[in-house]
C-alpha cells in the first residue's frame, strides 16, 4: 500500500530538522514557549460567575459546569543574537493557542483565541490573525476593563502594521517614544455580511526609558463599517436595499472620520449616514508614572468617545479612572507580601446629556455607548462586549429582569473596582477582584430604581516544588445583586509551561 503524501512530508520534515546542526537546533528551540491547563467550572446554577469568565478572551464557558483544556505554542522575537553578538534586525513570531471546552449540554467547543504570524524589522512589526491583546492605557495585569479593548471578547482576526511597544526616537535624545497601529479586521457577524473593522491608536510617552517620572498620552480608534442584511431592507431609514457603504473609495471617510456635504445622496446611500459612515468609538488616554522610594505608582484615565460630542468632552466626567501601586520589596522571596495593587472607578452616566437633541447645540447627546442602530449587536464580538465588561449584553444578565429590547440594555453605570495580588514565598500567589457597581440602564430605558450589584473572585495558585512549571490553580467567584443572576462557583485546574 503505497503511504499518504501527508506521511512522507512529515517524515521529510523530520530529516531535515534532524539534519540542522545541534547548536542551531538548541538556539530555536531556546525561542520557543509552550503551555497547557486543563481543568473544570461548577457553579449553584448554570451560570458562570462574572469574574470568572470576564476578560478571559472569551474562552471561559459561560454555562456551567463545563471541563476545560487549552494548549498554547509561541515562538519569540530575539532581539539580540548572543552567538553573533549583534543586534539582530529581521525577525518573525507566531503563536497558536487551541481552546477546548465541554458544557453541561454535552456539547463541545473548540475555540481559537490566538493564532497569528509576524515579521518585523527593528521595532515595527506586520502581524496577521487572532492575538490577545488590550487597547488603551492602564494596569493591563489586573484592569477591570480597559474602556475600548478589555480582552473580554474573542479577539478579531485582523492585518496590523505597527511598533513593538514604545519606541524611542533619537533625535529627541529617547525623551518621546511613540507607540503606534494601524490594521483592518473582520468582524464575521451573524447578522450582516461583510463586516469590516479599522483601527488605529497612537500613544506618546514623555520621559527617558530609565527616568523615574513619565507622561503619558494617547487615543484609540475603532470603526465597525460596511456590511449587508436582510434585516436592514426592513428599515429603509438605516440602508438603502439592505446595503450599508462598502466601497474602498469610502475609506479615507471611515479613517479620519468626515462626512462631505450631501455626500450620501450623491453615492446613492440613506440619510443615516450622513453623520458618519459606520459606528466609531475610542477614547483619549493620559496617564503619570513615577516611583516613589521604590514603590511604582501609575495613575490613568481613558475617555470615551462614540461621537463629536463625546470628542469635544461633553460627556465629562465619563470614563476610566485607574491607580495602580507596585510596592518596592515585591522581589523579596520571604514572607508574605503584596505585589500589586489596582483600584479603579468607572462611570458612563453623562453620555453627553440625557436629550439626543441638545437645546441649543449643533451637536447631539443620549451617546448610548456601545449600541447602534445599524450594526443591531453594537462594539461586541461573538456575543461579548469588546469594550469594558462592565456594559454587559443583555444575555450575560438576569433575564427574569429584562424588559428593554436592545443588544446593550445597561450601558450608564457607576463601578467602584478593587483587585490585588500577593505572594507567599516561593511557591504561593494569591488574587483578590471586586467590583460594586450601580446600573441605571440606558438613555430613554432608565431602570426605576436603579440596580445594584456586587461580585468577587478570590484566587490561589500553587507552584509545585517538585515538578517545574507547573501549578495548582483555584478560583472562587459570586455575585448578589439585580444584574446578574445571584451565584457562587469556582474553577479548579492544573498548568504547565515549557
Amino acid at each position: 500500500m503505497p503511504r499518504p503524501k501527508s506521511f512522507t512530508f512529515l517524515v521529510l520534515l523530520i530529516v531535515c530538522i534532524l539534519s540542522v546542526p545541534s547548536t542551531a537546533q538548541r538556539k530555536f528551540v531556546d525561542q520557543l514557549e509552550a503551555k497547557a491547563e486543563a481543568g473544570a467550572f461548577v457553579s449553584s446554577n448554570e451560570d458562570t460567575p462574572f469574574w470568572l469568565r470576564t476578560n478571559q478572551f472569551g474562552i471561559v464557558p459561560t454555562e456551567s459546569p463545563a471541563g476545560f483544556f487549552s494548549a498554547g505554542l509561541r515562538k519569540k522575537y530575539v532581539f539580540f543574537d548572543s552567538l553573533s553578538n549583534k543586534r539582530r534586525n529581521f525577525d518573525w513570531n507566531a503563536s497558536v493557542n487551541p481552546v477546548l471546552t465541554y458544557n453541561k449540554s454535552n456539547s463541545a467547543r473548540i475555540l481559537l483565541p490566538e493564532a497569528y504570524a509576524s515579521v518585523r524589522f527593528r521595532s515595527v512589526e506586520l502581524y496577521a490573525g487572532r492575538r490577545m491583546e488590550l487597547m488603551g492605557l492602564g494596569d493591563s495585569t489586573l484592569t477591570s476593563g480597559f474602556y475600548s479593548g478589555s480582552g473580554n471578547a474573542l479577539p478579531i482576526p485582523k492585518i496590523q502594521i505597527g511598533t513593538i511597544g514604545f519606541t524611542p526616537l533619537r533625535f529627541t535624545r529617547n525623551f518621546l517614544a511613540l507607540h503606534v497601529g494601524f490594521s483592518h479586521g473582520w468582524f464575521g457577524t451573524n447578522y450582516l455580511a461583510g463586516v469590516r473593522l479599522h483601527q488605529k491608536f497612537i500613544y506618546l510617552r514623555l520621559g527617558k526609558p530609565k527616568s523615574a517620572s513619565k507622561f503619558y498620552l494617547g487615543l484609540n480608534h475603532n470603526v465597525l463599517w460596511a456590511g449587508q442584511g436582510e434585516y436592514l431592507k426592513q428599515h429603509p431609514e438605516l440602508a438603502v436595499d439592505g446595503k450599508l457603504p462598502s466601497s474602498w473609495r469610502f475609506f479615507p471617510n471611515v479613517v479620519f472620520a468626515y462626512t462631505s456635504k450631501k455626500w450620501y445622496e450623491k453615492n446613492g446611500y440613506g440619510g443615516f449616514d450622513s453623520y458618519r459612515l459606520g459606528n466609531h468609538l475610542g477614547s483619549y488616554d493620559v496617564g503619570f508614572e513615577t516611583k516613589v522610594r521604590g514603590h511604582k505608582l501609575f495613575i490613568y484615565h481613558q475617555h470615551p468617545f462614540e461621537d463629536v460630542s463625546s470628542m469635544i468632552f461633553l460627556n465629562v466626567p465619563d470614563g476610566l479612572y485607574g491607580v495602580n501601586l507596585k510596592p518596592a520589596y515585591q522581589n523579596n522571596p520571604r514572607g508574605f507580601r503584596v505585589t500589586h495593587l489596582t483600584l479603579e472607578f468607572l462611570t458612563t452616566k453623562d453620555q453627553s446629556g440625557s436629550s439626543f437633541y441638545l437645546p441649543g447645540s449643533k451637536f447631539q447627546g443620549a451617546d448610548n455607548y456601545f449600541n447602534h442602530s445599524q450594526y443591531v449587536q453594537g462594539w461586541s464580538y461573538q456575543g461579548s462586549a469588546i469594550g469594558t465588561p462592565f456594559i454587559a449584553p443583555a444575555a450575560d444578565m438576569d433575564q427574569s429582569k429584562l424588559q428593554n429590547p436592545r443588544f446593550y440594555p445597561n450601558n450608564r453605570v457607576n463601578v467602584w473596582y478593587a483587585g490585588a495580588l500577593a505572594k507567599l514565598g516561593t511557591s504561593w500567589e494569591f488574587g483578590l477582584r471586586s467590583s460594586i457597581s450601580r446600573n441605571f440602564g440606558i438613555p430613554g430605558g432608565s431602570f426605576e430604581p436603579p440596580r445594584n450589584q456586587l461580585s468577587l473572585m478570590a484566587s490561589s495558585q500553587y507552584h509545585l516544588p517538585r515538578l517545574k512549571q507547573t501549578s495548582i490553580i483555584l478560583r472562587l467567584g459570586g455575585d448578589r445583586g439585580e444584574v446578574f443572576t445571584k451565584n457562587f462557583g469556582g474553577y479548579i485546574g492544573v498548568s504547565k509551561r515549557w
